[in-house]
């Protein structure tokens, strides 16, 4: 009967010995899961070139961000024209984890050379945290005067677009100085 029970426990001590890491390895894994399911991605926008913009899109976040959508309201504030450019929206597949894509043309066949455009960009994703908006403000073909700023939300909706294209107090009103990103190379 010694015998028996010494086996039994050598063999109690060999499970203990391997259960209790497979235990630690399935709760770590089962925390990674937990955590991956309560993040929600963040896609974001940078714009680039200056002097012909291009904008990327970045996800920072630690989780996928699918159907990713980019849309705009830009219009040319030396044109005659009080409409928007037709710039169709952007839809992109995936923006995997901890990555970018892009650049790519913002304005696409539709800039012309010193020219200023102003407006709006919008990004968002299924199951994202938020949808994010920007202000854009390009003199195409001159980088100097190019700026972006992410919308805060006491930001206006409606813009005097005539307004903007004759007063820079205006602007500044809009858009102030000390949230403004210069577009970078």
């Amino acid at each position: 009967m010694k015998s028996h029970s010494e086996s039994f426990s050598a063999w109690s001590s060999l499970l203990s010995v391997f259960s209790f890491p497979l235990i630690v390895i399935g709760l770590v894994v089962g925390y990674n899961e937990i955590a991956d399911l309560a993040t929600s991605p963040d896609p974001e926008l940078t714009f680039v070139h200056p002097s012909s913009v291009a904008y990327k899109v970045m996800n920072r976040s630690a989780k996928t961000a699918e159907d990713v959508l980019v849309s705009f309201g830009i219009f040319d504030i030396d044109s005659t024209s009080q409409q928007p450019l037709p710039l169709a929206s952007v839809n992109y597949d995936y923006v995997n984890k901890h990555s970018e894509t892009g650049p790519f043309r913002l304005l696409g066949d539709f800039g012309q050379v010193q020219h200023r455009y102003l407006g709006i960009v919008y990004i968002g994703c299924r199951g994202g945290e938020r949808l994010r908006t920007y202000w854009i403000y390009v003199t195409h073909g001159n980088g100097d005067e190019s700026f972006f700023a992410e919308r805060g939300k006491k930001d206006v909706f409606e813009v005097d677009i005539a307004k903007a294209a004759k007063d820079p107090v205006y602007l500044q009103t809009l858009i102030p100085k000390n949230r403004r990103k210069p577009i970078g190379p």
